[in-house]
């Protein structure tokens, strides 16, 4: 024990804390992972290009109407639960549903766009996801009150089974009723039962009920940006089907789907540092941060390093029917996953409630993406939409950094 600590101190890491937590985690995730892997490689052998294209448009449609659901409330409800504030929990879960149920609404609009258009496969798949909308958001507010909790256990054991009956539900829906009305049926609705039900059972965990307004303001301030950086990281799948078709779209979703896979395995470092970063004295900040940061990057390039060289196998056992279309994007687009230790100073700016100027950044990225992507996607097509996503995410880079570090002269010791 005393030479964990010792160890600990010389790397700068709580590593019984990271070990313990980032075990199961990891564990979760890898297992998703797979399923994950699986269900995709089954996707690209039983459907041809344009319906994977309709129902990858049709899942990024669901994504950016999430906008609604207020995303930031999730790290507004880990803050309050490391504060002792459970009570914030069932404050958020009401106004998360309210906000949900306006984005359902949005989509079943989308259904009837679907129909007049003539496409009534993808209108009624919309209509399925609309009415599971509501029950799929809310529900998943349980992971972050046990990110806060720091119960990673229990965390990696409820979203291992989330993913794993969305992943079966839908891999039977592939396999015995291959359309696209019945695999979004079965997708969305296996996740919102399983969501509704361990939201129940999370808010009969609650200890105790104190509160906090201020997180509320934080949480729907923060869902502002995120709405900003959500809307933008989906613009591109929505303006590839309407530049270049719905099977272009397709082999742009093979392309990002396992960096983006990737990028969620790295969501594990967001989930165990949020919680020590709030611990973290402002004295130390910078330091800790910047040291932290320069730890996580070497981890991100050694696996971005492995994925470009490891890419054409995966794709030839994998996805064989996009092995020469994707390949090359795939390994592009990994690049954009370098930036992501930026975001330890971004849970700083959570942590000092900065809601101002973390909307004036996204506001920011959110022109830089838009305006990228709308340059290079007419100049390049789906090269371009890759050049685009690197361009922003150098510049997300450098504007979280300016806006820590004046946040960080504003504070007194």
């Amino acid at each position: 024990m005393t030479k964990n600590r010792n160890f600990s101190s010389l790397i700068g890491l709580d590593l019984p804390y990271f070990i313990h937590g980032g075990f199961w985690l990891m564990s979760s995730m890898i297992a998703s992972f797979l399923g994950g892997i699986v269900l995709s490689s089954l996707f690209a052998r039983i459907w041809p290009s344009d319906i994977y294209g309709q129902y990858s448009f049709l899942n990024s449609a669901i994504a950016f109407v999430s906008i609604l659901a207020l995303p930031g409330m999730s790290a507004a409800i880990v803050q309050a639960v490391v504060e002792g504030k459970e009570g914030f929990f069932k404050r958020s879960v009401k106004i998360v549903g309210k906000f949900s149920i306006i984005g359902g609404v949005i989509l079943l609009c989308g259904s009837v766009y679907f129909y007049f258009r003539q496409n009534l496969n993808l209108a009624l798949a919309t209509g399925i996801a609309a009415f599971a909308f509501p029950l799929v958001n809310t529900g998943g507010l349980y992971a972050s009150f046990f990110a806060g909790r720091r119960n990673f256990k229990t965390l990696a054991i409820l979203n291992t089974s989330a993913q794993y009956i969305s992943i079966l539900a839908t891999s039977l829906a592939l396999l015995k009723f291959p359309s696209l009305v019945m695999v979004a049926l079965f997708s969305n609705w296996s996740t919102a039962i399983f969501n509704t039900f361990v939201l129940f059972f999370t808010i009969r965990k609650l200890k105790n009920n104190r509160d906090d307004k201020k997180l509320e303001k934080l949480g729907i301030t923060l869902s502002f940006g995120s709405t900003i950086i959500l809307g933008v990281d989906y613009f591109d799948r929505f303006m590839i089907p309407v530049f270049l078709g719905f099977s272009q779209n397709a082999i742009y979703a093979f392309a990002i789907l396992i960096p983006l896979q990737i990028h969620s395995f790295f969501k594990i470092f967001s989930s165990l540092a949020q919680p020590k970063i709030t611990d973290i004295s402002e004295k130390n900040i910078k330091k800790d941060l910047i040291k932290k940061s320069l730890q996580l990057e070497v981890v991100v390039a050694i696996i971005v390093i492995a994925y470009i060289f490891s890419a054409p196998t995966i794709f030839k056992i994998l996805y064989p029917q996009y092995q020469n279309s994707a390949v090359f994007l795939s390994q592009m687009f990994s690049l954009t996953l370098l930036y992501y230790p930026i975001n330890l100073f971004g849970f700083y700016l959570i942590k000092k409630r900065a809601i101002r100027k973390g909307l004036l950044s996204s506001v920011i990225y959110g022109i830089v993406s838009v305006s990228s992507l709308l340059i290079f996607l007419p100049l390049w097509g789906l090269i371009g939409a890759v050049v685009a996503k690197i361009v922003t995410r150098i510049i997300q880079i450098v504007i979280v950094k300016i806006v820590f570090d004046t946040e960080l002269k504003t504070t007194r010791y």
